[in-house]
Parts: C-alpha cells; sequence; structure tokens
C-alpha cells in the first residue's frame, strides 16, 4: 500500500493551511514524515528555499517545526509548568547533579500562556483538572516554547465541544497573526 504519492505542501509565515480527507487517505503520515517520525522513499522536503533532511524529531526541532498530536503527549498527574517543560526541562548544575529550575520555568511559562491570550489558567494546576478545551491550548502553548516558524496541529479540535473548538480556532488565529505558519 502506498501512502502517499505525488504529496506537496507549502505554508508561508502567517498562514494557516488545513489538510483534509478522509480517513486513511494519507494525513498522519504525511505529518509524520514532516516531524521525523518516517522517512520517505523518495522525494525531497524543501524548507525555507532549501532542500532538508528530516530523519528525526530533533532534526524538525532544529529547523523550527513543532507539532501537536492528536493524544496531546500530556501526563494528567503533572501541573501546567512540568507539562510545558516535559522532558525540556530548564536545569541548573549542581554538585551533585541537575536541578530543575522551576522559578524560571514559571516565567517562562507565563511569558508564553500570556503571548497567546490563555492568562486565565493557573501554572500549578493539573492537567487533569483541565477542561479539554484548555488542555489543547496548553499542548499548543507548549510549541511556543521554543519559538517555532510552524506549528502541526493533529486533529486538534476531534474530541472538543463547539465551543472549545472555538477557542482552540481563535488560539491558531492568533499564532498566525504571530507569523507562524500553522497546519
Amino acid at each position: 500500500i502506498q501512502a502517499l504519492q505525488n504529496a506537496g505542501i507549502s505554508v508561508s509565515p502567517g498562514e494557516v493551511l488545513a489538510l483534509v480527507g478522509d480517513n486513511g487517505a494519507g494525513k498522519s503520515t504525511f505529518v509524520n514524515v514532516l516531524t521525523g517520525n518516517l522517512q520517505p522513499d523518495t522525494g525531497t522536503i524543501r524548507y525555507r528555499d532549501e532542500e532538508v533532511s528530516i530523519d528525526t524529531p530533533a532534526d524538525a526541532d532544529r529547523l523550527g517545526i513543532q507539532v501537536v498530536y492528536q493524544d496531546l503527549a500530556l501526563c494528567d498527574n503533572l501541573d501546567v509548568v512540568e507539562n510545558l517543560f516535559l522532558g525540556r526541562e530548564l536545569t541548573s548544575s549542581l554538585v551533585t547533579g541537575q536541578r530543575i529550575r522551576r522559578f524560571a520555568e514559571e516565567e517562562r511559562a507565563r511569558q508564553v500562556l500570556d503571548r497567546v491570550n490563555l492568562t486565565d489558567i493557573s501554572l500549578r494546576k493539573s492537567v487533569q483538572n483541565l477542561s479539554g478545551g484548555q488542555r489543547q491550548n496548553i499542548a499548543i502553548a507548549r510549541t511556543l516554547l521554543y519559538d517555532p516558524d510552524v506549528v502541526i496541529l493533529d486533529e486538534p479540535t476531534s474530541a472538543l465541544s463547539v465551543k472549545a473548538s472555538q477557542d482552540v480556532g481563535e488560539l491558531i488565529r492568533e499564532l498566525a497573526a504571530q507569523g507562524i505558519g500553522v497546519i
């Protein structure tokens, strides 16, 4: 089965581009190629008018490509700040090892949430106590910690209420207004 054939997209800064298709049409496969989770057998990927190789998610990170997967990859038992920095904690070196810089993380988290008008979310609130829309917004805000050029959202409103979907749509428009390409 050939998942993709002659697939191509172009997204510019501040543009919102939607990939639409039936289940099994290759949308997720395409996203996985763009984020380094799958490698294409043939073809090229061009980024900023240069041919690039995206062999790993770290390669996508370095290029400024961030992704929010459908499952959000949030940990219910952690608070907002811990989820924003999950796996990328800000640390300082101690004689006995690494120490998480919680105050610095909280400062940066507030800057990011303010940037996208999510000022009503408590940083210390456990993610399990957030609504579906708030959880999605936290997952999207996490991408902004790394100053992306492109944010890819895999079915960002699939399990949300109409109101929460509208809130996510507003956040997407805010990202685009800040010059970020959104797929």
